[in-house]
């Protein structure tokens, strides 16, 4: 059980309502774990070790430190004197212990070896398969993806133990048990000085240094874990006071009104016999039902959860929860959100290491199914003290989207106890799934065959780039053609897929304007189709033109080679021919030279752009490949004319020609459409 559990449920032997020293001094350390002084002890045990020769008394006395650490949540030195009571040979309740701190260090795979070991030891069992399957799943909630962020309060927190921060009006009141701590008596079980309650103001995300809630709500003694009625005129409290007899002491719920000018004095809320340990009230919206835990003997284990209800004379009978809240462990801290669901922490549902915070679904007579919140929000530790103080986002640029806070001792905090804030944070993964793709002939080995429909290509290389061509990712396709990226928020992006014998092709993606605050995986899908390289097989491309003995580009042109630059320079094992050719006025000779010009211009613009040099190769036809009739002396229109006067591709390259094809409108030069 873990220590928290202990602290406020053992009775303190020989511990008076003034606390006053006990009459004898202790001498050795199990005399001062007898009586609760594990601060002692350890000091006391380290020495008795040391000291003794005999084995097995060294054994008993490794145990017995290994659980002192345990008292303190100091899980490394007690894994560390677990091992050395094994190393003692120890029995199987030291590799149980082991494993159980190593547990609550998430440790999780070492803790599931040592629980298998116990269960080879021991012959089996259902405790150490518990044990064993919750350090596995433990392990496999800490890998899981959430949306959930956790992070210390340091500006409340010190080295002491602070825990368990509640609203009250415009501010919170926390539980600790820092220096400003009323009386100068000290915890004879921690060394640490007594709980009180503290009052903290909040301006924004901004928290101001505590204030003792001061008198009459705190004493010399302790007092935690408050609750406020819904007016923040009425608290309920824990407190602890000795027996009549002046040699126990036991916690109780104290409830105290505020009369417009000071809180009265503090009265015993008693729906339980005194020596019954009652703490963690939790005071329903309405006032009229009282959330606690209780070690009431004859429960469900440990410590229970209780609800009881307010009636004309005061509190009824106390209702236990039951057994789908209540464990053969220990139940504790119970709070209930504005829908009526309970949350609250246990060690003995199926959790992480030590408290473990669970929400349990209302009944129209109790509550149902606890489900474990799970990492980030538990960890191996002790967590405890849960409330939400936001529900969902403000508006659609709220990237809070659910908050609160909650209690932990988990590694890396500043104290014994810390208080943590949790939100849920408006998180996107975008995730970008395509396929690569080719067309299906009805003849694979003839492309003018029917087309049937489109058949995965796998094997196929896939970038994905920036949109100015700077490489991100690269990935192959499966089998089924399909590739996977992931992407960023607010992002324009290019994909080029290739593949040895094809074409490469590009297609673009784009997660701008695309988050969504109740989606985490924003999904995203494209396809590209890659053309299959045929020997002998004409391309098609539009056409360049000229004006009538012009050599230059016309602007119209220029956007041409722009579009078909990215496929050469995406294409670079290509030998592309650029062949110019001119109508049939002029003589054949000059025709030459100037169809020689105007595809050497073609390649030096598209050289301009980035394509390799050595890809290009420019080739003056003249006139000697008309595209129609208009030969020397054939009467012909200027449209007619315009369209002898272009620039054709061809790829020189495994036998494959690139042959262009006219546009379906031939733009013709206005100063000849005049003549």
């Amino acid at each position: 059980m873990n220590k928290r559990g202990k602290y406020f449920s053992l009775l303190l032997i020989v511990f008076t309502a003034a606390c006053k020293t006990v009459p004898f001094k202790v001498k050795d350390g199990n005399t001062a774990r007898e009586l609760f002084r594990y601060n002692q002890s350890i000091e006391f045990l380290q020495k008795e070790f040391n000291a003794e020769r005999d084995p097995i008394k060294q054994q008993k006395i490794a145990y017995n430190l290994g659980e002192s650490y345990g008292e303190f949540n100091d899980y490394a030195n007690a894994e560390k004197w677990h091992k050395q009571s094994i190393d003692l040979n120890a029995g199987e309740q030291s590799l149980y212990q082991l494993g159980m701190m190593q547990k609550q260090q998430e440790k999780y795979e070492e803790a599931y070896k040592t629980f298998e070991q116990f269960q080879r030891i021991t012959g089996g069992g259902f405790e150490g398969r518990r044990q064993a399957t919750q350090s596995k799943e433990a392990l496999d909630w800490k890998k899981s993806f959430t949306r959930m962020q956790v992070r210390n309060l340091e500006i409340l927190n010190t080295a002491d133990y602070d825990y368990t921060l509640v609203p009250f009006k415009q501010q919170y009141v926390l539980s600790s048990t820092r220096s400003e701590a009323l009386g100068s008596n000290r915890d004879e079980w921690t060394g640490e000085n007594f709980t009180d309650l503290f009052i903290v103001e909040k301006t924004g995300e901004k928290f101001s240094t505590p204030v003792n809630f001061g008198a009459p709500v705190n004493t010399p003694f302790h007092e935690s874990s408050t609750t406020f009625s819904a007016d923040f005129k009425e608290m309920y409290f824990v407190r602890s006071i000795a027996d009549e007899q002046k040699t126990n002491q036991y916690t109780h719920i104290f409830y105290s009104a505020f009369n417009n000018e000071h809180w009265t004095e503090p009265l015993k809320v008693d729906p339980f016999a005194d020596s019954v340990n009652v703490r963690d009230p939790f005071i329903s919206k309405d006032g009229k039902f009282l959330y606690v835990s209780a070690d009431v003997p004859g429960g469900f284990g440990e410590t229970d959860l209780y609800l009881v209800a307010k009636n004309d004379t005061g509190w009824g009978y106390p209702q236990n929860l039951g057994g789908s809240i209540n464990t053969p462990y220990s139940e504790r801290f119970p709070w209930l959100d504005e829908k009526g669901n309970l949350y609250f922490s246990s060690n003995g549902l199926p959790g992480m290491g030590g408290l473990d915070i669970f929400k349990a679904t209302r009944t129209k007579s109790s509550y149902k199914d606890p489900v474990n919140l799970k990492y980030p929000i538990n960890s191996g530790a002790d967590d405890f003290g849960y409330i939400i103080d936001k529900y969902k986002p403000k508006n659609t640029d709220d990237t809070v989207l659910f908050s609160g806070y909650f209690s932990s001792n988990r590694t890396g905090g500043k104290g014994g106890d810390d208080i943590y804030r949790f939100e849920e944070k408006w998180i996107n993964l975008f995730v970008l799934r395509g396929k690569v793709v080719e067309k299906d002939f009805e003849n694979p080995e003839n492309p003018d065959s029917k087309v049937v429909g489109l058949k995965n290509l796998a094997k196929a290389k896939v970038e994905l780039k920036t949109t100015d061509d700077k490489v991100i990712a690269t990935t192959t396709t499966d089998t089924a053609g399909k590739f996977v990226f992931k992407l960023e928020a607010e992002t324009d992006y290019k994909l080029t897929a290739s593949k040895g014998g094809y074409f490469s092709n590009n297609s673009f993606a784009s997660t701008i304007g695309k988050r969504h605050q109740d989606s985490t995986i924003i999904r995203i899908y494209t396809q590209i189709e890659l053309e299959k390289i045929f020997t002998q097989k004409m391309l098609v491309i539009p056409n360049i033109y000229y004006d009538y003995d012009k050599a230059t580009l016309r602007p119209e042109s220029k956007l041409v080679l722009d579009s078909i630059t990215i496929f050469f320079k995406e294409n670079p094992d290509l030998k592309i021919e650029l062949g110019s050719h001119t109508d049939s006025r002029g003589s054949d000779a000059y025709n030459l030279k100037l169809s020689q010009a105007r595809a050497q211009s073609a390649v030096d613009y598209l050289i301009s752009k980035g394509v390799p040099d050595e890809t290009l190769q420019a080739k003056g036809y003249g006139e000697t490949k008309l595209a129609n009739n208009c030969g020397n002396g054939a009467k012909c229109t200027e449209e007619e004319h315009q369209k002898n006067r272009r620039t054709t591709f061809r790829v020189i390259s495994a036998k494959l020609t690139l042959e262009s094809v006219e546009p379906e409108n031939i733009i013709v030069d206005p100063r000849l459409e005049e003549k």
